[in-house]
């Protein structure tokens, strides 16, 4: 069984220690889960990144109650939460407190544009590494550039390409399973000349 402790270590090593916060995070969390710890296998975290990204709320924090409550329940859902936002807090209260009068200095700002820098490429390595397990059927491709194409749009909110392109997908689904329930229960169907054929007996209604 998973400690508690560890649990909150891995994800306040992730929170302390990643630049950017939201979808940079994820592959320092990925890293931590899977390659390094072996808790999750890539289906698990691509699952509940998914659930994490389709809810209200910080993706980040909803990835770690979804995580940590499937490694050890709520105590563990509890342990994750408080490890993931307590760096930041903390940060955020010293920064507040004693940094801000220097983030105008030159070499902060140096610093800044490197960090900004960094956050890009993660998010590039984030996409990469999440394109394979969730892009594995030619309609999730076409789902995926779908998506791109409408958060490309101009003053259109991104959230209603999470929105479309997942209804949509759900529906197709929905769709191919009836389809595939009906055909293996042997439903009638109509035949082109109108008349009913059942798929099991063979014979004509």
């Amino acid at each position: 069984m998973i400690k508690l402790s560890a649990i909150f270590i891995a994800f306040f090593r992730v929170g302390a220690f990643t630049l950017g916060g939201g979808y940079a995070m994820f592959s320092v969390l990925r890293h931590e889960l899977i390659d390094k710890r072996g808790w999750v296998s890539e289906e698990e975290f691509t699952q509940e990144l998914a659930m994490a990204t389709s809810l209200p709320g910080a993706m980040v924090i909803n990835f770690s109650l979804f995580c940590g409550a499937k490694l050890r329940g709520r105590l563990g859902a509890f342990a994750a939460f408080l490890g993931t936002v307590l760096p930041s807090f903390l940060m955020i209260l010293v920064a507040a407190a004693f940094l801000f009068p220097y983030f105008k200095h030159p070499s902060v700002a140096a610093f800044l544009r490197g960090a900004a820098a960094v956050v890009a490429g993660l998010l590039g390595y984030t996409a990469l590494k999440l394109c394979k397990p969730m892009i594995s059927r030619v309609s999730h491709a076409v789902a995926a550039l779908i998506a791109v194409g409408i958060a490309l749009i101009p003053d259109v909110n991104p959230i209603f390409a999470l929105i479309l392109v997942s209804a949509a997908v759900y529906l197709l689904s929905i769709k191919k399973r009836v389809k595939i329930a009906a055909d293996s229960a042997g439903i009638n169907t109509i035949n082109g000349n109108g008349k009913s054929i059942n798929k099991i007996n063979g014979g004509d209604n």
